[in-house]
């Protein structure tokens, strides 16, 4: 009996296509779990992407300040201000079309993609537990 490939843990969800206008491409990593997040940073640090971690949306807004990434990787479930409402906010505070934000979050992408703006605020869908190359990939389609 043949099984039907599963859906892939990471998709795209626009046909935004961001210009990497440094050196190196720039992440930053937005997660309540500082552990989690410096993990993933270091990893991508290792693939030649510059990287910095923010745990909640203040932070993040604080970070983008002075250091504009090209793709913000944003958990979802977080206290205070979750995923969808620092989405927002950063959209807001940058208001360019060169920006990527994917969502990724332990949530499956039907409920991320059914709450509130979330198609418009995010580029891209990552399940966490996916290997991070899997991730970088993604983010490769949004800067290419």
């Amino acid at each position: 009996m043949h099984q039907a490939p599963s859906p892939s843990l990471c998709q795209t969800w626009s046909a935004r296509k961001i210009r990497v206008l440094n050196v190196h491409p720039r992440v930053l990593v937005v997660d309540d779990n500082a552990d989690a997040a410096e993990a993933l940073a270091t990893y991508l640090s290792y693939e030649g992407v510059e990287t910095r971690t923010a745990g909640g949306c203040g932070e993040a807004l604080r970070c983008v300040r002075d250091w504009v990434p090209d793709v913000v990787v944003l958990d979802i479930m977080m206290p205070e201000r979750d995923g969808f409402e620092t989405a927002q906010a950063l959209r807001t505070y940058l208001p360019t079309t060169n920006l990527g934000i994917v969502a990724f979050t332990s949530l499956d992408d039907d409920h991320v993609r059914e709450t509130g703006t979330a198609r418009h605020n995010f580029d891209g869908y990552c399940r966490k537990g996916t290997p991070p190359v899997a991730l970088l990939a993604l983010m490769q389609k949004l800067w290419r």
